[in-house]
């Protein structure tokens, strides 16, 4: 299926957006560091991933499959990312954001592998099979800001908030099912829900139109079918070239561990991580 570049998809919005600030009247003052009501990111994520998933069962299989070395998933992947916080009030914030990663790959696999799937049983793709595999990942985090510590030109906050997680990953080709060989398989879980997760977030204005920040993000739960673990870090600058339109540079590193009981005795897990620089234009109102 044809799509657009990812170039028109990050950069069509926010240059509407531009020109409609162009044209606007300036009788109202712009907001500053700190006063906006409504923040908006788009940009391009490049990232470097280590991706390690699996099916476990009473007859074997592995946990950590790795994807890209065992499978030849790509390790690195161009993605859109989108950012959207509302300042409801001075010391309040809420934020969304949406991340999306969808990755498959063909070609041989690298050495035997082992999925005890609940509906089919033990299945063994041998070293040298040809095996189609994905792994698309989708990331909602939704959180609460407030600003305990605020000046003219610092704001320091916690936030509380919800990770959502949607995960599939996917195996397809020939292989040896319960003992019976050359039998195509086509395998696939997935792992859906909430994880909530605990933060700090620190901004700094340097000057009016430059200013540097981070955030860490935290949280381990391990509750009824599933479990999981999360660690999200990210540093970033942002220069306004206008009270209202500015540019940034960032880095991300998100891991994740996550397993859903399937029951009977078997597992799907996934440890997940990727890390990168990120671009984005970003408006504030």
């Amino acid at each position: 299926m044809n799509q657009k570049p990812l170039s028109r998809v990050v950069f069509s919005a926010p240059l509407v957006s531009v020109l409609l600030w162009l044209h606007a009247p300036a009788a109202v003052a712009e907001p500053r560091f700190g006063t906006d009501t409504v923040n908006i990111k788009l940009g391009a994520f490049i990232s470097d991933f280590d991706t390690k998933a699996g099916v476990t069962g009473p007859s074997g299989g592995e946990a950590n499959i790795d994807f890209e070395e065992v499978l030849g998933l790509t390790a690195d992947q161009e993605s859109f990312r989108g950012d959207l916080a509302w300042r409801f009030a001075p010391r309040h914030r809420v934020m969304l954001g949406y991340y999306a990663f969808n990755r498959s790959a063909q070609g041989a696999s690298q050495r035997q592998i082992e999925i005890d799937d609940p509906d089919n049983g033990l299945i063994v793709i041998d070293a040298g099979a040809t095996v189609q595999s994905k792994f698309d990942w989708q990331l909602v985090p939704v959180s609460y800001a407030y600003s305990f510590y605020k000046t003219n030109d610092i704001e320091v906050s916690g936030s509380l908030g919800v990770h959502w997680v949607d995960l599939t990953l996917g195996l397809s080709g020939n292989a040896t099912v319960n003992g019976v060989a050359n039998t195509f398989v086509n395998e696939s879980e997935s792992i859906s829900g909430p994880l909530p997760v605990f933060g700090l977030r620190a901004d700094y204005a340097i000057t009016p139109s430059w200013l540097v920040g981070t955030h860490a993000q935290y949280f381990s739960l391990d509750y009824d079918d599933y479990a999981g673990e999360l660690l999200d870090l990210r540093l970033h600058t942002e220069y306004w070239f206008t009270d209202s339109f500015g540019a940034s540079l960032g880095y991300t590193f998100y891991d994740i561990d996550i397993a859903r009981n399937l029951g009977g005795g078997y597992r799907v897990s996934a440890d997940y991580d990727y890390r990168g620089l990120e671009a984005y234009l970003t408006f504030r109102f």
